[in-house]
């Protein structure tokens, strides 16, 4: 049986030191900020600091949008693999916001072709951000525990409805342009200081699941939400916080988390990559975790 490789994509939100842990090999996204192109690596030590300057540059007022990675993409990234001797597991990002997944599907198949004697693996997680990463680690722990390709994909579709997304958003515009909130829940949202909660449901799809008045508040409904829906049995006991731009409400909602957490739940925060952030704007914070079904 040959070996497999574990591949994520630059919507996972996952820390430096569980790639470099499990060695996982990411796939390369592009998003547009004021007209220039830039490049997301994952895995990458600098994606903290860039982070930061993508989310200043949205304060400022500055325009930005993504791409979907092309079947180029994964060709590029899937072949040394491959040619190496290696079957692949990847772990993709949310069909029910991206076309991705099919350029995913569409280079698997080309690339069958070319290696017939190789196994390629691709699981719609359903999931984005920090939700992805969680559902990638799981999947390396479950390769170290010794679970063959075809079962760790297997074991992951019927867990994917166990992800649990809670987060919040600091400015609705961004939503609104992207079709998930209507221009009156934007506005009044902004008039009267309303931070929904949202999630990703079981489509995989970004749904306004409740209204808070002011952030405080949503920030402890987030914790609350934890409290009551989170199950680590069976499944690596982490959280991860995702946040854009604003670290200290990061490192807040962590220090809560854990008050809130059994005593062997570990806790880690992580920047929200400009690849989903595009999408949520600056001061989007998340907390994502195994438990009930969505």
């Amino acid at each position: 049986m040959a070996d497999y490789t574990i591949f994520t994509d630059a919507a996972a939100d996952i820390p430096l030191e569980w790639y470099c842990r499990y060695d996982i090999q990411g796939v390369s996204m592009d998003y547009m900020l004021s007209e220039e192109t830039n490049t997301i690596f994952p895995g990458k030590a600098d994606a903290e600091e860039n982070s930061d300057c993508f989310y200043d540059a949205l304060r400022k007022g500055e325009k930005t949008s993504t791409t979907q990675a092309t079947p180029y993409k994964y060709i590029e990234a899937f072949s040394p693999v491959l040619e190496a001797g290696n079957d692949i597991l990847y772990c993709c990002f949310s069909s029910g916001m991206s076309g991705t997944w099919h350029n995913a599907l569409l280079a698997s198949e080309m690339l069958k072709e070319q290696y017939p004697e190789r196994a390629i693996r691709c699981v719609d997680t359903l999931s984005s951000s920090a939700g992805q990463g969680l559902i990638v680690i799981q999947a390396a722990a479950l390769k170290e525990r010794g679970m063959s390709l075809e079962q760790n994909a297997k074991w992951l579709e019927e867990h994917l409805q166990n992800m649990n997304h809670w987060f919040l958003v600091d400015d609705l515009d961004f939503l609104k342009r992207g079709g998930r909130v209507s221009p009156t829940v934007a506005f009044l949202g902004s008039t009267l200081q309303i931070k929904p909660i949202l999630t990703i449901d079981r489509n995989g799809k970004l749904v306004v699941a409740e209204k808070v008045r002011g952030r405080k508040q949503s920030m402890k409904r987030l914790v609350e939400l934890f409290r009551i829906s989170s199950d680590f049995q069976g499944v690596l006991p982490v959280v991860f916080i995702n946040y854009a731009g604003c670290r200290e409400d990061g490192e807040l909602s962590a220090d809560m988390i854990r008050e809130a957490a059994p005593s062997d739940v570990r806790v880690f925060i992580t920047p929200l990559s400009p690849y989903t952030g595009a999408h949520t704007g600056p001061g989007m914070l998340s907390v994502c975790f195994w438990g009930k079904r969505r």
